[in-house]
């Protein structure tokens, strides 16, 4: 008894597994059935939507282009023409809200809905917006009715615009009288659109499915707007669409159901609860059966309901078949003949009525590439009974091609013959995706590559200067950090900074192909004298930077700048032109003095700089004693500013007296410093670190305004200086700013002299420079070239810059009481001075004997020890006093 309930459970289990599983396949293939008719239903609906607004608006533009026909006959009779027939179409299209006449675009004639509207639409411009304009212009350039919208109105009605253009004469578009403009109330046009969308609250069709609709604009560029009727969630739920082409717009219009396509199909619960009934009962009617199996009777209504129940399976299961569009076939070997349904003719584009298809036949349906592929793989699933899988192309009428794919089994029916029955399905649609999405990725994959080498490309671009090919700033700070980051970091790394000599010479004189020559020259010498696995650079206009790591001996990367400095005297050929050129190179090397690449890069920096200070076209290497002298700098520029800031620098003064009479006519402003530490210091101590900075016209501001205040110090004790003089900076005289400061303290016209040194460059001065110079001169202060004879002024430069006077270097001045040729030299230069009404200062004068002899050759004005040493303020105050009383001073 056991046995046969272990049995009949059994039974039972197996009973209810194979009906869930048939009752699941038939639940799916209803539930897509059910899926297909709603979409039907839906695209049917959205047709009727789109069909009746299509009419609609056609309707209206045909009326309007009647009265626009009308009104084109006689232009001039418009009026009697618009009164009789604008109402008329309005009563006829109440939708229509007005109906305007616009001669030019201006509105003259006009029938409204609403009365009130009509003084405030006439007279206005049509083409007043951007939008309106474009409408217009495609009415008159197509000559036909032209939509745009919507819009809304003042009324507070939503439209859509008709334009529909008028000719002076009927079917001559070229003379353009006018245009009609219409406003079709939206709300009217699109009720049909909600007739079947309930998501607004309306009330749908009797009997038709309740679906959301949205319209959108797609017309201006095929680009996508927002919807202007329903949610624009609903162009993202795999919607049925349409297309709306209107003269001057093109809608699209999307549909789903009301609530989604995942609606379940009105009869699944029923399906549901028929599957759970069909699994109980089966599992009961198996164990019972089971139970009373010796009973026949039972027996046999047993069978019998299991045979009522597969009939009913293989309904469903033909049913299902039918609805998924599946072919079913089989093969008899021997006859070589294949047995249909329905729906394998209908794939294969031939009737029922043709009965059964032998392999001939079969063979004519396929694609001729496909004929013998196909037969082969049939015959050798026939031949050696084994599974058949297949995808071919039928050739339907007209030469449309569709693809099958095929699956076949050997099966052994109850007669004991082998058959070969399968199923086909149509893959046409998957065949056209897979090969789109094949070509698709076909050109993903060429993209990537070009992208992959344009990126290439512009990594390299990105890290090299274009002009030489060399590595640039970038490269060169990943190089220093990729060497940072290795174990011994830049210990044993060497940096050389380049820095071409006379390259802005060439630039200017040659031209900048000429430049550009000397830097890809200069950038094969720097390749030809490295290895490969150092880094050349390009980091500026003319500066190169070497890294090499690990680096030689001091030695060995002293020999190897020498080489490049040697190599770059060489004068390089451009178009025949012989271009020459020299470098200055700083060398610094990582380690205690350089733990990072900023530190290494500033040494080099440094050492260049000094390479540069000391006549250029040479080595420098970074050390300890340059270290050292640059740590004192940076402490002497660091004091200087806090100097001015503490108001340390002070002015001292040095007579000039008459080269005849020896009388006091002025005096040199010279500047000190007051050094909390180290004392008074002379100019020589600090200004060449002071122009480094550049705040040397800092300095020459404080001397300038320490004299003034000293001169009114002095006044007060009834002393006044015919003259003082006071040294201006190259800088300084090329602030545009100067005139301005001057001016601002009012300094006395006539009794200031302003220096200016003659390495100023006088012959190439700049517009500012020139400007400033007339501006000193209108201002009341004399010019005086200091140490004339020692730089760069010609004769022209004198001519053009017509100074005060002249004053000639001590250094010119000393040797004439022994040299002659020394006398020679400053008698010229007075016989200059004299030639252009300039007075001509001698400084160094030390001993009366010189004095006379400067008297004698012509000099104006003399200064030097022999009369004073430079004087502190309150000192040469007393001076001047002894001075007075002794000589009499007349002051001027």
């Amino acid at each position: 008894m056991t046995r046969l309930v272990r049995f009949s459970a059994l039974s039972s289990l197996c009973a209810i597994a194979l009906v869930f599983a048939v009752g699941a396949l038939f639940r799916a293939q209803k539930t897509d059935m059910f899926q297909r008719e709603l979409r039907i239903k839906v695209d049917s609906q959205l047709s009727l939507i789109t069909t009746q607004i299509e009419s609609d608006i056609r309707l209206r533009m045909t009326a309007l282009n009647g009265l626009a026909d009308s009104i084109s006959t006689d232009t001039r009779n418009a009026e009697p023409v618009f009164d009789r027939l604008a109402p008329l179409i309005r009563a006829r299209h109440a939708d229509l809200l007005r109906i305007s006449v616009a001669p030019q675009n201006q509105a003259t004639l006009v029938s409204a809905h609403n009365p009130d509207e009509i003084d405030s639409i006439r007279q206005l411009r049509l083409d007043r917006f951007p939008a309106m304009r474009r409408a217009i212009e495609r009415a008159r350039k197509h000559a036909k009715p032209s939509i745009f919208g919507p819009v809304r109105l003042p009324s507070g009605h939503t439209a859509f615009e008709i334009f529909v253009p008028i000719y002076d004469e009927a079917g001559m578009p070229g003379r353009l009288w006018g245009v009609i403009e219409s406003a079709m109330d939206a709300d009217h046009l699109l009720r049909m659109a909600r007739r079947y969308d309930s998501s607004d609250g309306q009330q749908q069709e009797a009997g038709a499915q309740a679906i959301s609709v949205a319209i959108r604009d797609v017309s201006l560029n095929n680009r996508a707007q927002d919807p202007f009727f329903g949610h624009y969630a609903i162009f993202s739920d795999n919607p049925v669409t349409r297309v709306l082409d209107l003269h001057g717009g093109r809608w699209e219009m999307a549909a789903t159901p009301q609530g989604g396509w995942a609606v379940p199909p009105p009869e699944a619960a029923m399906i549901d609860r028929l599957i759970a009934v069909s699994m109980a009962a089966s599992g009961a009617v198996a164990f019972l059966v089971s139970m009373l199996v010796k009973d026949r009777r039972e027996t046999r209504t047993r069978l019998e309901r299991r045979e009522r129940e597969v009939l009913s399976l293989s309904q469903r299961l033909d049913f299902a078949l039918s609805a998924s569009g599946i072919g079913v076939w089989d093969l008899d070997p021997d006859t070589e003949i294949q047995t249909w349904d329905d729906r394998m003719y209908t794939l294969h584009g031939r009737s029922a009525q043709e009965g059964v298809i032998s392999l001939q036949k079969f063979r004519k349906t396929l694609h001729a590439d496909d004929v013998s592929p196909c037969l082969i793989a049939l015959r050798q699933a026939l031949l050696q009974e084994k599974d058949y899988r297949m995808e071919y192309r039928v050739v339907l009428p007209f030469g449309r091609l569709r693809h099958i794919r095929s699956f076949g089994a050997p099966h052994q029916d109850a007669a004991g013959r082998m058959k070969l029955i399968g199923i086909s399905v149509d893959i046409t649609d998957d065949v056209i995706k897979a090969e789109a999405l094949r070509k698709a990725h076909a050109v993903a994959e060429a993209r990537n590559h070009a992208l992959a080498e344009a990126n290439s490309l512009i990594e390299h671009n990105a890290y090299h200067d274009p002009l030489t090919a060399l590595g640039n700033r970038r490269k060169l700070d990943r190089q220093l950090a990729e060497i940072a980051h290795t174990a011994g970091g830049l210990a044993g790394t060497a940096l050389l900074h380049l820095d071409l000599d006379r390259f802005k010479q060439i630039n200017d004189t040659h031209g900048h192909a000429a430049g550009d020559a000397m830097l890809i020259h200069t950038a094969q010498v720097l390749r030809q004298c490295v290895t490969s696995r150092d880094l050349v650079a390009r980091i500026g206009g003319d500066e190169f930077v070497i890294v090499i790591s690990p680096a030689p001996d001091r030695q060995a990367l002293t020999a190897l700048a020498d080489e490049i400095v040697e190599r770059m005297r060489q004068p390089h050929q451009h178009n025949g032109v012989t271009c020459r050129s020299g470098v200055s190179i700083g060398i610094a090397l990582g380690g205690p003095m350089a733990q990072d690449a900023a530190a290494l890069m500033i040494n080099a920096d440094v050492a260049l700089y000094r390479a540069k200070q000391n006549g250029r076209n040479r080595v420098e290497v970074y050390t300890e004693a340059l270290q050292s002298a640059v740590t004192v700098g940076k402490r002497m520029a660091d004091e200087i500013m806090e100097g001015l800031e503490r108001n340390e620098f002070v002015a001292w003064y040095q007579p000039q007296v008459d080269a005849r009479s020896h009388r006091m006519v002025g005096a040199e402003v010279l500047i000190r410093w007051n050094h909390p530490r180290q004392g008074l210091l002379a100019p020589a101590a600090f200004l060449p670190v002071a122009e480094e900075i550049g705040v040397v016209p800092l300095i020459d501001a404080v001397a300038l305004r320490r004299a003034l205040t000293d001169q009114l110090h002095w006044a007060t004790h009834n002393v006044t200086l015919p003259r003082l003089s006071v040294n201006v900076s190259a800088r300084r005289l090329a602030d545009p700013d100067l005139l301005d400061s001057l001016k601002a303290i009012d300094i006395p016209a006539g009794r200031m002299t302003f220096e200016l040194v003659e390495s100023i460059f006088l012959d190439e001065s700049s517009q500012t420079v020139s400007a400033n110079l007339e501006g000193l001169k209108a201002l009341g202060i004399a010019i005086e070239i200091d140490d004339f004879g020692t730089g760069h002024t010609s004769i022209l430069g004198l001519l053009r810059t017509k100074p005060n006077g002249l004053k000639i270097d001590r250094r010119l001045v000393m040797p004439i009481l022994t040299e002659p040729s020394a006398r020679r030299v400053l008698r010229s230069i007075v016989e200059i001075g004299r030639a252009l009404d300039l007075t001509v200062t001698a400084e160094g004068v030390e001993t009366l004997e010189l004095a006379a002899m400067l008297a004698e050759l012509g000099c104006t004005t003399l200064q030097g020890y022999v009369f004073s040493r430079p004087l502190p303020p309150d000192a040469f105050l007393q001076y001047m006093l002894d001075e007075k009383a002794r000589r009499q001073l007349i002051v001027a």
